[in-house]
């Protein structure tokens, strides 16, 4: 067999819709106002162009044409929607009242070339219905809107979505999980990266997550009561550092103020999340073999609580406090519940905030415990890359002879977990592992030629693990981590080579910074 004809993935079919960049959907141009325009004249300019929004423009000097008008900075976006809501429901004047007092201010923007399952990860976490399409010198060249998105494909992540948010139930949420996973194997056959896929995966599991909480916090209220203080769901893990594939578990912590709720808060926050858990559960995650989940009393702690905790695993940094700590140094929260998932009240009391001030106290107490650092790069060097004599690969071989390695256990949790002690040793407040790279090489803390190396070797060995994933569940087996390179084309292999090749090169380094001879 070729290693082209090796390589071709199993159905999902390929579909072309998945390479689609931003610049390959017809938009027509934008229409522009000035911020001093009545909102009669937005609306006028917008029913004769056939649009639902316009760019708005700061306020031309006098004197200056109007083409002149489209040549500076948007100041942001008056629609349809703002007209009706700020305007006519309220009972003002739209011949008086200027654009500048409807619009909403700020843009999301998005460029020709990037993908538009990156530009609907966008949307989805901004919670914005339109993206303005700039080009390279900044000039707008259109709105990219859900119905422009809907039009290009019938089922996009962004229906999925507000599926997503409307869930009344875990059924609801399950349907959404499995309609995720084809989605994710689409991108796998087509041939995406890891980046993009990663991305994109990791958001819609995190609306999955904050729509069961929403859901599981209406469940507690009708229950117990109302909640006893603010608090925050947070996810840890690959999920925090947006690095979600197709193999997933349930990696969450949870937070509440201590300043409210007394004794009752602990009894509360129990009962919220053996409901959560039951609800993610019945969703589709898996549990987590360390019992990293809400129904664990371990993972659900009052602030104080959490930072004496954390105090207490960067004096005490034994085995089990070294994995505690690397799953809190990606500490990440969940965006609010949707509004419709939970009553007002409910709702008022989720504070991520909460999670974003605990992960900066516990970034501060982990950089300052040099054993914990020294024991945590220890574990980014416990696991070799694959590699044999001669820096061939070295494989495990089964019944029938056929060779396979582990890329997570060889290849990427050393980069991860490498890379994450070296940001921790430095403070960056960054969670994925390429945003870390790009810290510590701007910090002058890694070689900048490493940086980027390790960067595409996590790309690479990221890929063709979600690639082996893909396979696996189209198989019918469940995804693991496990890489026959006998499947791979040529190139594809020294290619996988070279990247273990950069995971010993990091650890050498690690070993060196940390003086790991010590340990012993």
């Amino acid at each position: 067999m070729s290693d082209n004809a090796r390589r071709q993935p199993p159905d999902p079919l390929p579909d072309p819709f998945l390479r689609l960049r931003a610049g390959d959907i017809a938009l027509p141009p934008p229409v522009f106002v000035s911020a001093r325009d009545s909102v009669a004249h937005a609306a006028a300019s917008m029913a004769v162009a056939g649009a639902t929004a316009a760019l708005v423009r700061a306020a031309a000097d006098a004197g200056t044409a109007g083409d002149a008008l489209q040549g500076g900075s948007p100041l942001g976006i008056v629609t349809e929607r703002d007209v009706l809501t700020r305007v006519v429901a309220a009972g003002r004047d739209a011949s008086t009242t200027t654009v500048a007092e409807a619009m909403t201010f700020g843009l999301v923007d998005a460029k020709p070339d990037d993908l538009l399952i990156e530009a609907y990860a966008r949307m989805v976490r901004r919670k914005v219905r339109r993206l303005v399409l700039l080009d390279a010198s900044g000039r707008a060249l259109g709105l990219l809107g859900e119905g422009d998105i809907l039009a290009a494909r019938g089922e996009s992540p962004l229906a999925l979505a507000g599926e997503i948010d409307a869930a009344p139930d875990a059924s609801a949420l399950a349907r959404a999980f499995g309609r995720l996973a084809r989605l994710a194997g689409r991108c796998v056959a087509e041939g995406l990266g890891s980046e993009p896929v990663g991305r994109l995966i990791s958001e819609m599991h995190d609306r999955i997550m904050s729509r069961a909480w929403g859901l599981a916090l209406a469940e507690t209220e009708a229950a117990h009561g109302p909640a006893p203080a603010p608090h925050a769901v947070a996810v840890l893990g690959s999920q925090a550092r947006r690095e979600q594939y197709l193999a997933t578990d349930q990696d969450l912590a949870l937070v509440y103020a201590d300043d409210e709720g007394g004794d009752d808060a602990a009894p509360w926050f129990a009962a919220l999340g053996v409901r959560l858990t039951a609800l993610l559960l019945a969703a589709g995650f898996p549990p987590c073999p360390r019992r990293v989940m809400l129904d664990n009393p371990d993972w659900r702690r009052g602030q104080r609580a959490w930072l004496n905790h954390a105090e207490g695993l960067a004096e005490r940094p034994d085995a089990e406090a070294v994995v505690a700590a690397s799953l809190l140094a990606d500490l990440r929260p969940l965006p609010e519940p949707p509004t419709q998932s939970a009553c007002p009240s409910a709702l008022r009391m989720a504070a991520p905030e909460l999670a974003r001030r605990l992960r900066a106290e516990l970034t501060q107490r982990f950089s300052g415990s040099a054993l914990l650092l020294k024991l945590m790069a220890r574990e980014a060097v416990r696991f070799s890359p694959p590699l044999g004599l001669f820096r061939g690969l070295s494989l495990k071989r089964d019944e029938q002879g056929r060779g396979s390695l582990d890329v997570k256990r060889g290849g990427v949790f050393p980069i991860t977990q490498g890379i994450k002690t070296l940001a921790l040793e430095r403070g960056l407040s960054d969670t994925g592992t390429l945003p870390r790279l790009a810290g510590l090489a701007q910090a002058g803390a890694l070689d900048p030629a490493l940086a980027g190396g390790l960067g595409e070797a996590l790309n690479l060995l990221q890929t063709l693990r979600m690639r082996a994933q893909a396979d696996a569940l189209a198989r019918g087996l469940p995804p693991d981590n496990t890489l026959r390179p006998d499947e791979l084309g040529a190139l594809e292999r020294e290619a996988l080579r070279g990247a273990f090749k950069l995971v010993g090169s990091l650890q050498e380094l690690l070993a060196s910074r940390f003086a790991l001879h010590l340990l012993g």
